[in-house]
């Protein structure tokens, strides 16, 4: 059978939102507004209002939290501006030029630098997170904003102010060049200025340097003796960050391998001491780098110690005039479509710089387990649609990334255009998950909704158009996310999804990542959540075979009669298979267009796995639709427990089994066979609406029902079927129930 966009489009129709109060938990998600206090204050109200009065909201807590305070937002006096939070831009705001860098991309000259091993480095001492600059009275003042901060003595940054025909060799020892005038050094409290084409001190007056640990920031004072930019309208500006050597006055250079006191990853005779450079407005998109961070155009300048590339050309005349410009569709302006990195303030920071966590399971890593990049600041990769936002709001596309990449590794394809810019226009959200290889629990979990709640107080969406999707490692965690809180997603999309949380699963053998962590055990959630699979039959990383393997997944919704469709390519390999949306994502245009977020449906299944379950994270898997406050009974095995309810009171009866349909043909783009089965969706079934309600527990404590939206009264009639005891508690109604 040969290949179909249109079979891969086959959907259901959208089941509409019933009830205020779950639109008005939506609601939350979708109408906060960045960067205006009374929003702000207005939503964490809303959002605590709602946890005390709707226990079923969709989505974990972590969605709804109020936006989180991050020290090195903070400003101090003569500071204002509110920061960009988009890597790689620039913006003249309330008498301050502005540039905001990429997080984490501290490494160094062709990507290869590491910190010394003393814990005070915290793998990330030298990452610029923005700098600023301001005129004041007598001098100019710049400050420069690190990610980490544990010791400011261990790091250096040099200005480089004003323009040269020639490059100037950068002072202390840089082994780098950059156009100039005037030098400017700062390293912890202290500061100094050279003449750049004599390269001779400049002594008087004092570069003035004041440090705030806590708000790991630096403020520069750089007297107009020194240089003078006034009623200049094109002056260049450039920095650049290393590690400085107390001892010796001077950058530490890298050697070969890093040991407690000295930087590591050098090759040559004369490495470039700087980890970071400042206002790098063109970096490209990744791809295709080992690293997948965005810093090809840094790595490869340091590599040949000349970073004259990278300046800003600061107007002084709009500064002094305090004239506010964003600078759209200028250089260094942030881009108002397309791809970009954003930056957000998270809840959670086990420790500043880089951790070195190697799980984020609770099994694995109860407390104590940093990841990999462990600051409060975080990155998402992120495409806003061309098209003007529609009334309704845009759509939502979360694309988890595979093990091993990061939050940039989408950014280059074709594939985020399709989907970007379907029906009404839906932003892709690409979240870094903490680390490259998570597997999507504890905080590389909560970081997607912390990023989704970002995005949800800058932009207008519709949560009722959210889709999700990701490949390998993201098509593992595609399925667990939609498992753990499918009120909230429309349709998903694993491409090579691993079947359990770790890699090279043996069938029979033990399952990489524990066995509650497998998919099969957690499918039933997906009743409502239709799916599209693409996977290797061949797969040498994620078990295609075996009862807890990928086919497994597609072959239990099959049973369950839920609405899949399953493609299973021969003969290519796991990469191979991921790669197919990459260039061209019609399948997945179609196979998303139209669908909508399904609420309050009359049949419920929920599968409650308190080990994803992290609510020391935000993440409270024990609630779908109209059930909440599932607790698993009996945790001396897997902690699982299901519950399966039914409603007669909203006049709707599950459709008819359906036929499975399969076949085989070949890919239309690339020569890959592959078989197929699928189910489409039923013909929906009205039934006489009674005050009815029955639930079959299995391995299930307690449970919470909300009657209301669930289209019964608090005199409903409830039957119970249960392997053990169980308490059931109808919300708002005062009435309890036992069973078992």
């Amino acid at each position: 059978m040969q290949f179909s966009h249109k079979q891969l489009g086959a959907r259901g129709a959208a089941v509409p939102r019933r009830r205020l109060s779950v639109a008005t938990a939506l609601v939350v998600i979708a109408s906060m507004v960045v960067g205006a206090a009374p929003a702000v204050g207005a939503t964490r109200q809303e959002a605590t209002t709602q946890k005390a009065t709707l226990p079923g909201r969709p989505g974990p807590d972590i969605l709804y939290a109020p936006p989180a305070a991050a020290p090195q937002l903070e400003n101090a006096r003569p500071w204002r501006a509110t920061p960009l939070m988009v890597s790689g831009a620039s913006a003249y705001r309330d008498g301050e030029f502005l540039y905001q860098d990429y997080l984490y991309d501290d490494l160094g000259a062709s990507e290869l630098y590491t910190y010394p091993t003393y814990p005070d480095y915290a793998g990330n001492a030298a990452d610029l997170v923005e700098i600023r600059l301001r005129p004041l009275r007598e001098a100019m003042v710049v400050r420069l904003t690190y990610n980490t901060m544990l010791d400011p003595e261990l790091v250096a940054t040099t200005i480089a102010l004003g323009d040269s025909p020639l490059l100037r060799a950068m002072p202390h020892g840089a082994n780098t060049r950059a156009p100039g005038q005037v030098f400017v050094t700062v390293h912890g409290s202290s500061g100094d200025a050279v003449n750049a084409a004599t390269g001779q001190r400049i002594p008087y007056p004092a570069v003035g340097v004041s440090v705030s640990p806590q708000r790991r920031q630096v403020d520069v004072q750089i007297p107009y003796g020194i240089f003078d930019p006034r009623g200049q309208t094109g002056v260049r500006v450039a920095a650049a960050t290393g590690l400085w050597d107390r001892a010796a006055g001077r950058y530490l250079i890298p050697q070969a391998v890093a040991d407690e006191r000295h930087p590591g990853g050098a090759s040559g005779l004369t490495p470039s001491a700087f980890f970071n450079v400042g206002f790098r407005y063109d970096e490209p998109l990744v791809g295709t780098q080992v690293k997948q961070i965005r810093e090809k155009q840094q790595s490869e300048a340091l590599a040949a110690g000349d970073i004259s590339p990278f300046f800003a050309t600061v107007d002084f005349v709009k500064l002094a005039s305090r004239v506010d410009d964003e600078l759209r569709g200028k250089r260094g302006g942030a881009p108002t479509s397309g791809v970009m990195n954003r930056i957000y303030a998270s809840h959670f920071e086990d420790q500043q710089g880089r951790g070195s966590a190697a799980s984020l399971q609770t099994e694995n890593c109860a407390q104590g387990c940093a990841p990999d990049r462990a600051g409060q600041l975080q990155s998402y990769s992120i495409y806003l649609p061309a098209r003007l936002v529609p009334s309704a709001g845009y759509g939502l596309t979360i694309m988890l990334h595979g093990s091993g990449s990061t939050e940039n590794s989408y950014q280059a394809s074709h594939m985020l255009t399709q989907l970007g810019e379907r029906e009404g226009g839906s932003i892709i959200l690409m979240p870094e998950g903490r680390g490259p290889s998570y597997f999507y629990y504890g905080q590389a979990a909560a970081d997607i909704f912390e990023a989704w709640a970002d995005i949800a107080r800058a932009y207008h969406l519709d949560p009722s158009n959210t889709a999700l999707m990701g490949g390998s490692m993201g098509g593992y965690g595609t399925y667990k996310l939609a498992s753990m809180f499918p009120d909230l997603f429309e349709a998903i999309l694993p491409i090579v999804p691993c079947p359990s949380g770790g890699v090279l699963m043996v069938p029979g053998g033990p399952v990489p990542g524990g066995e509650a962590s497998a998919i099969v055990h957690v499918a039933p959630s997906l009743r409502h959540v239709p799916s599209l699979s693409l996977q290797s039959v061949n797969d040498e990383a994620c078990q295609y075979s075996g009862d807890k393997g990928a086919a497994a997944i597609f072959k239990r919704l099959d049973e369950l009669n839920y609405e899949y469709e399953a493609y299973s390519f021969i003969g290519a390999e796991h990469a191979a298979v991921g790669l197919l949306l990459l260039d061209d994502a019609t399948q997945a245009v179609d196979f998303f267009t139209g669908r909508r977020v399904v609420t309050d449906p009359a049949h419920v299944t929920y599968v409650v796995n308190e080990e994803m379950s992290q609510p020391q994270v935000g993440l409270n898997a024990d609630h779908a639709y109209w059930l909440s406050g599932l607790k698993v009974r009996d945790t001396s095995g897997p902690p699982i427990g299901s519950v399966d309810a039914v409603s007669s009171g909203l006049g709707k009866a599950d459709p008819a089994p359906v036929a499975t349909e399969s076949g085989q043909g070949v890919y239309p783009t690339n020569p890959y066979p592959y078989v197929f089965q699928r189910k489409r969706p039923g013909q929906e079934i009205t039934a006489p609406k009674q005050d009815r309600l029955h639930l079959n527990l299995t391995n299930v404590g307690a449970v919470t029902v909300d009657p209301a939206r669930a289209g019964l009264t608090c005199a409903a009639d409830i039957e119970v079927a249960t392997d053990g005891p169980v308490t059931v508690n109808l919300a708002g109604c005062g009435r309890t129930l036992t069973a078992g």
